[in-house]
């Protein structure tokens, strides 16, 4: 019998709400769009509510007052969400009912939906030091406002850029709780690192030195073999064989073909250095390189020593 009495003033109540609702939308006192999807938000409640969904009529309802307020439908809403039985969606209203009118009914109302719902609920805020997207337990969270969630453990996730981060947030009944990220993003790093360049030149480089450097290793061996041999045959002196003029005919080029790798591989190496700079630097740390060369006796041998970080 009470619920057959509690629909009849339901019902009572929508045919009323959407009597108010089309005077408003037909008056024209309200924006043509708003007025329009607060009639179909309306009309999708009532419906819902004749088919026994409290949960989809008190959200359409809600809605419905939302973008027209009507205290009617406010109230309409909260009745559904009472019966219902949503916690967050229940005292989301009565906030806004408190809030906006000083109706016997709404009041009323208000009271029985926080004396029903208030120790199953808390705060939550979520506070983001930038732009993010926030989920709790997988649903949307407006990020920087103060919502009703229900209490108890709560997976509150924190999405900004390509950082992702799940924080375990414990709501207390009738308490507020703010929950911000452990771990802030680093603007810093990412603009370091823009300013790097392709390691790929760098590696050209260092190849290029390399070899050059292989290459003056035997060119500078090569040169001592023949001084020695020159040596060795007694040249030069006043018993020097004949052919000491050809031995030393072919160090000289020989001489002069190191020489020419020793620049080649000094050219390369220096310019390998500030590729790697480029390439390696703009860390915590400075990227270093150095460049050295060690001359053997009786030939230009190069050691080439390149350092990075």
């Amino acid at each position: 019998m009470r619920r057959e009495r509690s629909h009849g003033r339901m019902t009572f109540a929508l045919a009323a709400a959407a009597l108010v609702l089309l005077c408003v939308t037909t008056s024209g006192a309200a924006e043509p769009d708003a007025a329009t999807e607060a009639k179909a938000a309306y009309d999708r409640g009532a419906a819902a509510y004749e088919r026994g969904d409290m949960a989809t009529a008190a959200r359409e309802l809600a809605r419905a007052d939302a973008l027209l307020p009507n205290p009617v439908a406010l109230a309409s809403a909260l009745r559904a969400a009472i019966e219902g039985d949503e916690p967050v969606l229940g005292m989301e209203l009565a906030a806004r009912a408190s809030a906006r009118s000083e109706d016997a009914t709404l009041v009323e109302l208000a009271r029985t939906a926080r004396a029903r719902f208030g120790a199953r609920v808390g705060k939550l805020r979520v506070i983001c030091p930038g732009a993010c997207r926030v989920s709790v337990d997988g649903a949307p969270f407006e990020a920087n406002e103060e919502r009703y969630v229900r209490a108890g453990p709560r997976v509150v996730t924190i999405e900004q850029g390509a950082a992702r981060e799940e924080i375990a947030a414990e709501v207390s009944a009738g308490a507020s709780l703010t929950v911000t990220p452990k771990r802030p993003p680093d603007t810093q790093k990412p603009a370091d690192g823009s300013r790097r360049r392709s390691p790929v030149w760098f590696f050209v480089g260092l190849g290029a030195t390399v070899a050059s450097g292989a290459a003056l290793t035997v060119s500078g061996l090569q040169t001592k073999g023949l001084h020695d041999d020159f040596v060795a045959r007694g040249c030069p002196g006043p018993a020097a064989p004949s052919d000491c003029r050809g031995i030393a005919s072919d160090g000289e080029g020989a001489q002069v073909r190191t020489n020419v790798f020793v620049g080649l591989t000094a050219v390369f190496g220096l310019a390998t250095i500030p590729l790697g700079l480029f390439s390696f630097g703009g860390g915590d740390e400075p990227a270093s390189a150095r460049l050295s060369f060690e001359t053997q006796p009786g030939g230009g041998v190069a050691k080439v020593s390149v350092s990075l970080p």
